[in-house]
């Protein structure tokens, strides 16, 4: 469940960086007393260049690390690559191992009596060596961050309150969107809880047996989907109230709002159509499907919601 769907955060006020006047900029034109750059100086102004590139980089990073909707937007986008990275390093290591496994049966084929089978042991190709390391590595790391994400989560009932207040005490004008609400955030109460309660019994804070733990992580991924169903009813009557109004061509404001918030509506649109078959996945024991496919699905979801919180710090 995005965290977006579940609190909305307050927006900081995004870092900028002056620089000393002495110091040239990439766009000033060169003094008429100069006769041309010298080597030295198109040096110097390469490298404030790329120290201003990465200033600015830096900033922006900054900036959507300090709030918790941009850092889970990162971070998500960040095990998902892994993952998908971790699964291609994985079938490009065994297309590799059969391969060699192909070259040395091929090279001994003559030298086999009939009914004999070659057993041999060989070292790694360096390649090979180098790939495994790299994949190992990439799923360590993926495991790590997303064990730091749902570890996050654990308050996230508090949010969820939250959003349970607003919705009761200022639900929406229209009397679907009030009930979708109502229902979202009831399955996000029991998503949450059971998420808890199985993240907490694998690592040992709650005494819940292995079988506990699997129904609890199968249920909560259940409950998420449910809340995606529910996204997607939501959305779908934005957009039929949306078409009942008219919005005055000559007012700009009232355009520029309407451009942002379907903006907003593609954007979650496109999270959610990635989202969904991974609850799914996650929603039976055996799951759907392969690593590299949830790799791409949740890759692509935290990918949408970053590329709008980057934009945001420009």
């Amino acid at each position: 469940m995005s965290t977006n769907s579940l609190s909305s955060q307050n927006e900081k006020p995004f870092l900028t960086t002056s620089f000393p006047s002495s110091l040239p900029t990439p766009f000033e034109p060169l003094s008429p007393a100069s006769s041309g750059p010298s080597a030295s100086s198109s040096r110097l102004r390469n490298l404030y260049l790329l120290l201003f590139r990465c200033d600015r980089i830096l900033n922006r990073l900054t900036a959507v690390l300090s709030t918790p909707a941009g850092t889970d937007a990162l971070l998500a986008t960040t095990c998902y690559t892994l993952q998908l990275l971790h699964a291609n390093l994985n079938a490009l290591l065994a297309t590799q191992l059969q391969s060699l496994a192909s070259k040395v049966l091929r090279n001994s084929r003559d030298a086999l009596l009939p009914g004999e089978t070659l057993i041999a042991s060989l070292p790694a190709p360096r390649a090979a060596a180098f790939l495994a390391r790299l994949s190992a590595g990439s799923k360590a790391l993926s495991d790590v961050v997303a064990d730091y994400r749902i570890f996050t989560r654990l308050w996230g009932l508090l949010g969820v309150y939250q959003w349970g207040k607003s919705a009761v005490f200022e639900p929406p004008d229209d009397a679907v969107l009030a009930r979708l609400g109502l229902a979202q955030v009831a399955v996000g109460v029991a998503f949450q809880a059971l998420e808890n309660l199985a993240y907490l019994g694998q690592h040992g804070v709650l005494a819940r047996a292995p079988r506990l733990q699997l129904r609890d992580w199968v249920w909560s991924s259940r409950f998420w989907a449910a809340h995606v169903l529910l996204e997607f009813g939501r959305l779908a009557r934005v957009r039929v109230l949306w078409d009942r109004e008219t919005v005055d061509g000559d007012d700009k404001e009232a355009k520029v709002k309407r451009k942002e918030a379907v903006d907003a509506w593609w954007r979650e649109l496109l999270i959610n159509v990635f989202y969904a078959p991974m609850t799914l996945h996650w929603s039976v024991e055996d799951g759907l499907f392969s690593d590299g496919w949830i790799g791409f699905f949740g890759a692509m979801a935290g990918a949408v919601a970053l590329r709008d919180i980057w934009k945001k710090t420009a």
